[in-house]
């Protein structure tokens, strides 16, 4: 028997960061992507600790902002990763993760999709340990490194 179905789609984008040395992450739910929303993001991550100087390492993709930016919020210093390199980018693991419970399955809106997305997500901003083992050893070594 078939039975035909409409097919529609709507999409949501995850930003995410992991922090280095205390294990702390941050994400943001976002229509789309795109060179502000970016930099709305850094400005999140900048305001999580004003006070602080924020590396942020990230791929080359389109829609992140350059290090020359001149909108970069302050105390945003952005690091550039080699092109086509994602086994450098500690988040792409947790990446993998969150796939392993979305894909696959049906939402019956973008609200159920968050949902889901939320609660894949929360381990890794409740707990600490969990993020630092996604941290690659030489990453933690040189963001420990003293000048």
């Amino acid at each position: 028997m078939v039975i035909p179905q409409q097919q529609r789609y709507e999409w949501e984008y995850v930003y995410g960061a992991l922090e280095v040395l205390a294990g702390g992450a941050q994400f943001c739910f976002l229509p789309s992507v795109t060179l502000d929303l970016s930099r709305g993001f850094l400005q999140q991550i900048a305001a999580s600790d004003p006070q602080a100087e924020h590396v942020v390492l990230w791929d080359q993709a389109g829609f992140h902002p350059r290090a020359t930016d001149t909108q970069l919020p302050k105390r945003i210093h952005l690091l550039a990763l080699p092109p086509y390199s994602p086994e450098l980018n500690p988040i792409e693991g947790l990446w993998d993760q969150v796939q392993d419970v979305t894909c696959n399955r049906r939402h019956e809106s973008l609200d159920a999709l968050e949902q889901t997305l939320t609660k894949a997500l929360r381990p890794f901003w409740e707990t600490p340990e969990r993020v630092l083992s996604m941290i690659h050893h030489w990453l933690h070594i040189q963001a420990n490194a003293t000048p």
